[in-house]
């Protein structure tokens, strides 16, 4: 009976970790939509056959995935046509302006293949180096996503400190600078980037503002000479995790070099098990800590001492996305 039971139970624990892997279903079907642009392939109707005719695609497996998404409600079927979903031809389609397509690129190309390594490295396996070239122009879509729901936020900031001058580190595709640029007049802006081709990015989507100027620099931050004179502010968005912990007291130190004597700091960084954002930040953070030139975010408090240690104070810190444990964090002098 004991034997039984126990095996009742085993079935029971089998049946729990099978449903919750159903959870993962949805984002695999928009991630294979997306990359194969298959969503944009059935955006006004049309019959499998033809798509995968037309596309030298496997008919059997674009079948299998059309079901998956007719189960899902990513597709619909109208006859013998199949059509995507209006959401789904909105936030996961190549040609939306508005798709989250490289969020789910970054997380099934970058994250999750890291992730089911994990056995590996416990056991002493060498860990990868993030490949900054590679990768960069990923991360800075993905980042970009934030922006929005950051940036009020940041030009709060910008405003209340009565600069006149941004350098934004990291800067990406250079998404805060130009809005910055549209919102507030008069800005000397500065934006330097690793990444040569997402410069490259940068310069072109702010070439087609005629009326913005931007300086974008393509260089190492902790190389870098610095702008001819101090600003008044500088901001690190999304880029803690390219520096040890004790190379974070060397970046605000350096930080302190090129600000004006009243010059602040502002950051949109992700910190590390705050109340309600603890599932999402240690994944993250398991993920920054697999490879050998990414490292983990901080806490609150880590954070708040790293900046006490290096001459500036916390005088502000707000959530962007409280789930995901996203914050804007303001530091002055102290």
């Amino acid at each position: 009976m004991l034997e039984t039971i126990k095996e009742w139970r085993r079935l029971l624990q089998a049946r729990k970790w099978m449903k919750q892997n159903a959870s993962f279903l949805p984002a695999w079907h928009a991630y294979v939509g997306y990359e194969s642009d298959l969503f944009d392939a059935f955006a006004e109707g049309e019959e499998a056959a033809t798509v995968a005719a037309n596309r030298g695609l496997d008919p059997q497996l674009l079948q299998n995935w059309i079901d998956t998404g007719l189960v899902l409600g990513h597709l619909s079927r109208q006859e013998e046509r199949i059509q995507t979903a209006p959401t789904m031809l909105q936030y996961v389609s190549k040609s939306s302006p508005q798709s989250v397509g490289a969020l789910l690129h970054e997380m099934m190309e970058l994250h999750i293949p890291t992730l089911l390594r994990f056995p590996e490295l416990l056991k002493g396996e060498q860990k990868p180096s993030f490949e900054n070239e590679k990768f960069g122009s990923t991360v800075a879509a993905t980042s970009s996503l934030l922006e929005k729901l950051a940036f009020p936020k940041v030009s709060h900031w910008v405003k209340n400190s009565h600069a006149q001058s941004v350098l934004d580190i990291g800067c990406g595709h250079g998404g805060y600078l130009l809005k910055l640029a549209t919102k507030i007049e008069g800005l000397k802006l500065i934006g330097i980037e690793q990444n040569e081709d997402v410069v490259l990015q940068a310069r072109k989507d702010t070439s087609s503002s005629p009326d913005v100027s931007i300086e974008f620099v393509h260089g190492d931050f902790r190389q870098w000479e610095g702008p001819g004179e101090p600003v008044d502010l500088i901001m690190m968005n999304n880029i803690l995790h390219y520096f040890s912990p004790d190379q974070r007291g060397v970046l605000l130190d350096r930080a302190r070099q090129l600000l004006s004597k009243n010059g602040s700091v502002s950051m949109i960084t992700p910190l590390y098990m705050t109340s309600s954002g603890k599932a999402f930040s240690a994944a993250f953070n398991n993920f920054m800590s697999s490879h050998e030139n990414l490292y983990g975010f901080p806490t609150e408090a880590e954070l708040e001492t790293i900046a006490g240690e290096h001459g500036f104070r916390v005088k502000e810190k707000h959530p962007v996305i409280r789930e995901g444990s996203w914050y804007f964090v303001g530091l002055e002098q102290a």
